[in-house]
């Protein structure tokens, strides 16, 4: 009798064939993954963005204490400001400010294709 030295054909099909239908299956939900983190990533960008525009706000008030809150915001640039922020810089703002000088509910911020709305004091 012969020793066998290999594969033959029909073995090495049906290995990729199996890999084939392996990567199928994968890919969509790697997919998601990537894209779960996209989203995860701009939604922090977002937070930063709130948080910094809300120190300046303190610090704004800190410097000139007589100043009026609606000066202070008034004083905040109509555009997002990209220095306040490492990250992704937001492409669209439309924030909510209160009497604190506190981000609200019906804030609007886009990043990277992604647009947040707080709802709760939370970006959705």
């Amino acid at each position: 009798m012969k020793a066998k030295n290999g594969f033959t054909l029909i073995e090495l099909l049906a290995v990729i064939v199996i890999l084939a239908v392996i990567a199928l299956i994968a890919t969509p939900m790697i997919m998601g993954v990537i894209d779960e983190a996209r989203k995860g990533a701009a939604r922090s960008s977002a937070y930063a963005y709130i948080h910094a525009v809300e120190n300046e706000i303190a610090i704004q008030l800190t410097l000139n204490p007589s100043a009026s809150m609606d000066s202070v915001v008034g004083s905040l640039k109509t555009t997002p400001d990209t220095s306040l922020v490492k990250s992704s810089a937001p492409t669209s703002v439309s924030l909510v400010i209160d009497s604190t000088g506190t981000v609200k509910d019906g804030s609007v911020i886009t990043v990277s294709n992604y647009t947040f709305t707080m709802t709760n004091g939370e970006l959705k």
